[in-house]
């Protein structure tokens, strides 16, 4: 695709370039021209634009001198002659726009407007509608070595085409935009399908809109547009041909907000659909699986009655039932049970697994599969993810004693009510409540903790909270939220446990769904709050790559930096800034330089966090921990 530089922007990208066209909507006014410059500012516009008309040049006059003409004509000029800047006041204007870091544009509407700009040192020039069928205008527009963007309203297809010749053939780099030019204009005049036969035409286009709101230039982004013009005023109510066809600063900016959404939900990374990772959490908590009907026991073969289909979504999925019939079952599977990928493969018998590694290490587990894990490996530490029904369960039916250096409890995220653990929380009631479920964790803990008579520690992980729904919140109430935090400790009696803070990625996900993470995030923040506060961190390596990857930081200093004050490590991989807990070594990490770091920091222990690594009898978990020991 054609890429075009506008004062160091790229047009062309992924990102969308607005255009924030004053025109003459400043109404002769220096100050209300200045004051449209904050406005687009404000707004998030990438430059704001302008027009310049030589008058003399520009329109006709008689033998007689007179430039009497058609009432529409007489109309746009009488206008004109109230609502023009004067050629130093733009030259102000433009000071104005540098200053305030914004880019300036200009449409000249003549050639000795095109000569004035030249002093400017324009960025690019726009050529209006009305002049892309005169390529004496766009020769010498040209010709000062600037990119142009050109509208297409008012033309014929020939007409484009015989613009866009011109231009390659003078070697100039472009844009155009589909437009329509009525102001407003109807919506079903606009044929924003055209931009795909524009796309045809040039390969870097946009979409300058007349229309009313926002929702055909959104449509125009979707449909490819990389430059987008709309006229902004600050009241459409203002005398002048394009007051009414503009947007009011508050729009323009809903207008800029969702672009750069639909910039986020655009890219497409085939072949093919992928399960995102929401979408994910959510096949595993609506879908359905493969399950057990009956009490099925090794050996026997399988038939339909045997199985049926249930959620959730963690086993085979239903399609994949029929590849079971007629195959000998590879253990004893009790009713309920999921059936997994393994059991559609001969097995060979389980033999305990061996794992040697340069720091403490073990697995997650929950209540019901402990003692499973218990014969098959011998960790240095077991992490037991808890749910809030598990708080209302006595641990001791599930458990047995272990030779184990470490205990780990991983708090719930949800409690009772779909309420979140936030010890943070604006509302002091729900502060109050999640301090209450934080205390039961405690509890439980500690009941936990009799069975690890060796552990050197009993350490509780906790997503403390912070989040908020629809956008971050405001860097000046961090400090605020961290007092609350540490407000929302004092009351808890910890005993023999202590609290470890999970350090959170930028956009955790809560129900499915994508929320914002506002404290216990950013490397620096969060090396401090251990540092002045004798806290110990859980560092989990997915989350700082997310949070590295989305504020472009450097994830090998930031490991450098945390491991220090970490207890506890979640080892994970990460793609992107929500593709968490990929398979090990397919993600953003560089493992061999972040596994050398960690091997130098005995005080840390460490499990693998493989999304749904517990799966078919914790085959997530032994990919990683295997793919780690052969680091």
């Amino acid at each position: 695709m054609t890429s075009i530089l506008l004062d160091g922007t790229p047009l062309g990208g992924e990102r969308v370039y607005v255009i924030a066209e004053v025109g003459n909507n400043h109404n002769g006014s220096l100050e209300l021209a200045r004051q449209l410059v904050d406005a687009a500012i404000e707004a998030g516009a990438d430059c704001v634009k302008f027009q310049l008309r030589n008058r003399e040049a520009l329109y006709r006059r008689k033998a007689d001198g007179s430039r009497a003409e058609d009432l529409g004509v007489e109309y746009i000029q009488d206008l004109l002659d109230k609502v023009e800047l004067s050629l130093q006041e733009h030259r102000q204007v433009r000071e104005y726009c540098a200053a305030k870091g914004i880019t300036y544009l200009c449409t000249p509407w003549d050639e000795p407007s095109v000569d004035a700009l030249a002093e400017f040192d324009v960025a690019a020039l726009k050529i209006a509608s009305a002049d892309l069928s005169n390529p004496y205008l766009i020769a010498k527009a040209a010709s000062l070595g600037k990119p142009l963007i050109l509208s297409t309203g008012m033309s014929f297809e020939h007409e484009i085409v015989r613009a866009i010749e011109q231009l390659k053939a003078l070697g100039t780099p472009f844009a155009l935009l589909h437009c329509n030019s009525a102001y407003p204009a109807p919506e079903s005049d606009i044929q924003l399908g055209y931009l795909r036969r524009l796309q045809e035409l040039h390969d870097l286009i946009g979409y300058s809109g007349h229309e009313r709101g926002t929702a055909i230039t959104l449509g125009a982004v979707a449909l490819g547009a990389k430059l987008v013009e709309r006229h902004i005023t600050l009241d459409r109510d203002m005398e002048g041909p394009d007051h009414l066809a503009s947007l009011e600063p508050l729009e323009f900016r809903q207008l800029v907000e969702g672009i750069r959404q639909l910039e986020l939900a655009l890219p497409w990374q085939g072949p093919g659909r992928h399960a995102s990772q929401g979408e994910l959490l959510n096949r595993e908590n609506l879908g359905k699986s493969v399950i057990a009907a009956q009490d099925i026991a090794q050996g026997c073969v399988l038939q339909a009655h045997m199985l049926r289909v249930a959620s959730p979504g963690q086993g085979l999925p239903p399609y994949r039932l029929p590849e079971l019939l007629g195959k000998p079952a590879q253990r004893d599977i009790a009713l309920g049970d999921f059936l997994f990928e393994s059991d559609l493969q001969a097995q060979q018998p389980q033999q305990p697994l061996r794992f040697q590694m340069p720091i403490r290490w073990g697995v997650p587990v929950r209540y019901h599969d402990f003692l499973d894990y218990r014969r098959r490996i011998q960790p240095d530490l077991y992490e037991f993810h808890l749910s809030y029904r598990d708080l209302g369960l006595a641990p001791q039916p599930f458990l047995a004693p272990v030779d184990c250096s470490r205990l780990v409890v991983h708090a719930p995220e949800l409690f009772e009510n779909s309420e979140l653990l936030d010890l943070v929380a604006d509302d002091p009631a729900y502060r109050r409540r999640s301090i209450d479920n934080l205390k039961r964790v405690v509890e439980a803990t500690e009941q936990i903790g009799a069975f690890f008579p060796n552990a050197d520690a009993r350490l509780i992980v906790a997503n403390i909270g912070g989040f908020s729904a629809d956008a971050p919140r405001p860097l000046a109430m961090r400090e605020q939220l961290y007092a609350r935090f540490y407000e929302s400790c004092a009351q808890i009696d910890f005993g023999s446990t202590e609290l470890i803070p999970q350090n959170m990625a930028p956009f955790p996900w809560h129900f499915g769904g994508q929320r914002h993470q506002n404290i216990f995030m950013m490397p620096d923040e969060l090396a401090a709050q251990a540092r002045d506060s004798g806290l110990r961190l859980c560092l989990d390596l997915s989350h700082l790559q997310m949070t590295c990857f989305h504020f472009a930081l450097d994830f090998q200093k930031a490991l450098a930096l945390l491991l220090p004050y970490s207890a506890h490590l979640h080892v994970a991989d990460a793609k992107g800034t929500n593709g968490e807990g990929v398979l090990m070594g397919t993600g953003d990490i560089d493992w061999p330089r972040a596994w050398a770091q960690i091997k130098a920091h005995p005080q840390v222990s460490f499990i693998p966090e493989v999304w749904q690594g517990h799966k078919d009898h914790g085959a997530g978990f032994w990919s990683a921990l295997r793919y780690l020991q052969s680091l």
